[in-house]
Formats: structure tokens, C-alpha cells, sequence
């Protein structure tokens, strides 16, 4: 009997493990399937957009292992603040207002709530009679993150609608909707740093743009006003070097057309809008003969030197049977600056210039004075921008501290190098080594004169400046042409209209009163008045030029004109006429 009673127990104990194991593996199923929904979750919330998509998701997900009636997330940004309703499964719990209470800020601080007597409470008191028949049962739990705080309601219609099992899944899901928010948070606060950024670098890039344009109208303006006087002297130049003139005169006319180059040269790179954005200076090397270009710039700071009671002694050794592959203009810009300086800042004693070549065709300027010398540490600093030694140099000397940083830039340039020795209160040496290439002296081309011959040819001048009507009807009449001139576009158009002269050119500048000359070609173009337009202009920048050519215009010449371009433009349009 002992025997039976013991195997029906052990049946019965064997039956309720099966049965226990059984519950233990639908269990294991149960949190298999969550860990699965969330793990799909997990990959859904990933790519919503803002807070709206995050709880939706989750109230799709929660569907499959909690049974409620309503989904409902309220939500405020400061503990100052009423929950409002964010998102609602139920119309009726819509843009409603809801009350803080110790419900409510356990929920903050990470619990998971079961409610069975949810309307005893002071969150739920402001409920009316007709939504208070929907909430009978509640889970909640919150989330606590730097922008908001939200708290998740699960509504059930029934009491005891939900159950221990049921907040242990909420649980399970909060960590994951937890995360989720704070990143979505995260990447609407940066969206939104990025959005004000964006604003910001628009609206400085429009200010950009402005002062751009400003300053692109500013160096056109100047170009003109600086070109246009420019051109009187440089034309006057012109002028007096196909008169007869003696040896002296010459060489005082050499150097003026020396000087007179190298402003122009300086004025073209400070106009250059270009060329001042992007730092860089374009070289223009041709085949020259050094030796005078050298010696017209020593020339010039004899005086200079002789004015302070200094000496200027200048050694030259260079082949005087060669020429030289340079910029000679940029050359010329980098021994002014250094012998500038040189006879500035010295006061007593002496300044030697030395420009050699040696066996390895490198050019060598060595520039040295017995002034007052620079300090060792300033040195380092010798070739940056606006940088002075001393402020008492300053007031002493003056100058902008760009000469230097000049030099340097183009003696690189050049392909160059540059290198200063110096003590205080003895001296400086600045010594310049270019490489170089050079060539024996050509037969010299004849250069152009009034005695050349050239086909005789009708010109019609339309400019407004009479300096500049002076300058260009000299040259042009010295050139054997018969000259025209009017003083704007529309005298232009009316002489056209009205001569019975064949005119077999224009020369036609830009800015003038009445008609300017941009407007007068296209008029001529609209006439069917073919005749070459050459553009006189001192509005030097590209932009200017493809302006003028897109108006019509045929050339496009500078100011300040030289008579060498005028020659090659009135000998290329006569040989294709």
C-alpha cells in the first residue's frame, strides 16, 4: 500500500513539474517575442523623425502584449508647467491640461505605476463625468529627459484591466523609449543649432557679398580716378620722346617714364580686385636690358640720398652685351623698396647697391647702410604685414610696414630668395638672389616714330576728359592719322550720321556723361555701323573688358594709354581691313 501512495505522488509531482515547465517555457516564448519587439523597435525608433513617431511606434508595438483601450503621452518642457496632451489614441483626451501629482513624479524618476483606483487620484481629478468612464484602470511610467518630460498612460476601460505582467512589460519597454527620446532630443537640438548656423551663414554671406560689390564698385571708381590723370602724364611722356631732344632731356624723360611706370605698376595690383583677394601678383617676364633698368632706379634715389648727406655707392656687373628673361617692372619694385629703406633709416655714413651675375646665372642684389640696424628679435618679424620694428620708427620714419612683406612676395615670386643681417646701431645687409636666364643682345627692332610708315587713317576719338583729348590726338597725329574727337556717345552717333567722312576707326571711352560708351556701341551695332570700336578705358579689370566686348566693342586698351598700344591696335585692324 506504501508503494502505491508513493508512485501516485511521484505521478503527481512529475505531472505538476511538466506543468511548471510548461509555464516556464511560454514564459520564455512571451519575453523571447518582447525581446524580438523590441529589438524591432529599437530599429524603428532609430529612424523616426521627432517624439510623435517615437510614441507611435511604441503604441504599436505595446498592442501585441498589453491589452488597452487608449494610448495617451502627455508632456511639458519645465516643472513649472501643466502636461498637455501630445499624442492621444482617443479624440476625447485631446488638448487637455493635466495635473502634477506624486503619481506623476514617481513616474518622472523611472517607476512603472499599476493604477487600480486611478480616479481616486489628483492627477485624474480634473476628468469630467464623460471621460472618466474610459479610465478605469492605468499603467504609467515617465521619462525625465533635458528638454521635456513625458509621461506614458496605457487606459483601460475595465478595472483590473491589467495586470503585475503587464507594467513588467511597460518596464522592460521603457529603457528603449527612454533612449529614443533623448536621442531624437539630441538631434533636434542639433538641428537646430544647425538651422541658426545655416541663418547666420547666410546673412554673413549676403554681407559678404554686399561688401564685396562695395568694394568691387570702389576699385572700379578708383581705377578710373587714378588712371585718368595717370594717363595725361604718361601720355605727355609719350609725347616728348618723338620730339627732339637732347641727351639730358632724354634721360630726365627716361626716368620719369620709369617712375611714372612703376606707380602704374603698384596702381594695377591694388586695383586688381583679383589680385588682392587671392594674394597672388602675376609676373610678366620678358627678354630686357637690366643694366638701364637698374641704373634708372639708382638714379632716381641718388637724389634722395644726397638730399640726407649720405652716400649712394652702386657697383653693376652685369654682361653689358646680354639680355635678361625678368620682370623687370616687379625687379624694379623690389630694389626700390630695399634701397628705400636703406637711405630712410639711415642717417649718417653711407648706402651700397651692388646687382651682380655669377657663374651659376643667378642675379644678386646686395643692399647694405651704416643706419640704425634692427634688434634680434625682430628679425623674425621683418617680413610680415604692417608689422613695425618700433613704434618710436614709426613716428620717426612713418610708412605702412608692407614694403618688406612686399619684397619678400615677389622675390619668391620670382623663384627667389631673400636673407638680412643686421646689428642695432651698425647697419643692415639685405642681400636678394634670383635665378636667371639671359641671352645675347638681338638686332634691336626699330622702335615706333612718327617717322614710320604707317597707312593714313580717319580716327574718331569719343572721349570727355580734354587732357586726354590733348594726349591721344598728339599721339595719333605724330602717327600721320587724321583725328576726330567728340566729347560723348551721342555726338558720337550724330557725327556718324552726319560726316560724309569715311571714318575707318573709333576709339571710344567708357565712362562719359550723356551716353556712355557701352550704350553708344550698342546703338552702333543696332544702326549696322560695323567700324572697329576700340575701348579707351581706365575701369582696368576684367570683368571691364569682357563687358566692353560684350557690348560690341572690338579692343579693349587701358589707361593710361601708351602709343605702343595704340600702334598695335590701329596696325592689327588696318591689316585685317
Amino acid at each position: 500500500m506504501t508503494d502505491n501512495y508513493l508512485e501516485i505522488y511521484q505521478q503527481e509531482a512529475l505531472q505538476e513539474a511538466l506543468a511548471e515547465l510548461k509555464q516556464a517555457r511560454h514564459r520564455e516564448k512571451l519575453l523571447a517575442d518582447e525581446n524580438n519587439a523590441i529589438l524591432s523597435a529599437i530599429s524603428a525608433m532609430s529612424e523616426a523623425k521627432n517624439q510623435n513617431e517615437i510614441f507611435s511606434g511604441l503604441n504599436n508595438v505595446l498592442k501585441k502584449y498589453i491589452d488597452f483601450d487608449d494610448f495617451i503621452v502627455i508632456t511639458r518642457e519645465s516643472s513649472a508647467q501643466a502636461f498637455k496632451t501630445l499624442i492621444s489614441t482617443n479624440h476625447v483626451f485631446e488638448q487637455m491640461n493635466w495635473s502634477q501629482g506624486n503619481v506623476t513624479n514617481r513616474a518622472l524618476n523611472g517607476e512603472c505605476i499599476l493604477l487600480f483606483e486611478p480616479l481616486h487620484l489628483r492627477e485624474f481629478s480634473h476628468l469630467n463625468s464623460f471621460n472618466q468612464t474610459h479610465v478605469n484602470s492605468v499603467i504609467l511610467t515617465g521619462i525625465r529627459s533635458e528638454v521635456t518630460q513625458n509621461i506614458i498612460l496605457l487606459i483601460g476601460a475595465q478595472k483590473g484591466q491589467f495586470s503585475i505582467e503587464n507594467k513588467e512589460t511597460l518596464r522592460r519597454f521603457r529603457p528603449l523609449i527612454e533612449r529614443a527620446v533623448i536621442d531624437i532630443e539630441t538631434k533636434e537640438k542639433l538641428q537646430r543649432i544647425v538651422d541658426v548656423r545655416t541663418t547666420q551663414l547666410a546673412k554673413a554671406r549676403e554681407e559678404s557679398e554686399k561688401a564685396n560689390q562695395a568694394k568691387s564698385e570702389f576699385l572700379a571708381m578708383m581705377s578710373h580716378e587714378i588712371r585718368t590723370p595717370l594717363n595725361s602724364v604718361l601720355g605727355m611722356l609719350d609725347v616728348l620722346t618723338l620730339s627732339q631732344l637732347s641727351i639730358e632731356q632724354r634721360e630726365a624723360l627716361n626716368q620719369m617714364e620709369c617712375s611714372a611706370e612703376l606707380l602704374l605698376a603698384i596702381i594695377s595690383d591694388i586695383l586688381d580686385l583679383s589680385k588682392i583677394e587671392s594674394g597672388r601678383f602675376h609676373l610678366n617676364e620678358q627678354w630686357v636690358d637690366l643694366g638701364d633698368v637698374v641704373t634708372n632706379l639708382i638714379s632716381q634715389k641718388k637724389q634722395t640720398a644726397i638730399n640726407k648727406n649720405i652716400n649712394l655707392d652702386f657697383t653693376l656687373a652685369l654682361d653689358n652685351t646680354k639680355q635678361y628673361w625678368i620682370d623687370s617692372t616687379r625687379l624694379s619694385q623690389v630694389l626700390f623698396n630695399l634701397i628705400g629703406n636703406a637711405v630712410k633709416f639711415t642717417d649718417v655714413g653711407s648706402v651700397q647697391v651692388s646687382v651682380s651675375e655669377d657663374a651659376n646665372n643667378k642675379l644678386t642684389l646686395v643692399i647694405s647702410d651704416s643706419g640704425i640696424g634692427i634688434a634680434n628679435d625682430k628679425i623674425e618679424h621683418l617680413f610680415t604685414a604692417f608689422h613695425q620694428g618700433d613704434n618710436s620708427i614709426t613716428r620717426r620714419y612713418g610708412g605702412t610696414g608692407l614694403g618688406l612683406a612686399i619684397t619678400k612676395h615677389l622675390v619668391e615670386m620670382m623663384r627667389g630668395h631673400i636673407q638680412v643681417e643686421s646689428e642695432e646701431s651698425k647697419g643692415s645687409t639685405f642681400k636678394v638672389t634670383i635665378p636667371i636666364l639671359s641671352r645675347k643682345f638681338p638686332v634691336r627692332p626699330e622702335s615706333i616714330s612718327s617717322s614710320m610708315q604707317t597707312k593714313s587713317m580717319n580716327l574718331l576719338i569719343v572721349e570727355d576728359t580734354e587732357s586726354n583729348q590733348l594726349v591721344i590726338k598728339l599721339l595719333l597725329s605724330k602717327l600721320g592719322h587724321n583725328v576726330f574727337i567728340v566729347d560723348h556717345g551721342e555726338e558720337a552717333l550724330a557725327f556718324l550720321e552726319s560726316t560724309q567722312i569715311n571714318i575707318d576707326m573709333i576709339f571710344m571711352d567708357v565712362s562719359m556723361p550723356v551716353m556712355d560708351g557701352i550704350t553708344a556701341t550698342k546703338e552702333l551695332r543696332k544702326k549696322g555701323i560695323s567700324i572697329p570700336v576700340i575701348a579707351l578705358t581706365a575701369h582696368a579689370l576684367d570683368s571691364d573688358k569682357q563687358t566692353c566686348l560684350n557690348a560690341g566693342m572690338n579692343g579693349f586698351i587701358s589707361k593710361p594709354i601708351r602709343r605702343q598700344d595704340i600702334y598695335k591696335a590701329i596696325q592689327s585692324f588696318s591689316e585685317t581691313a
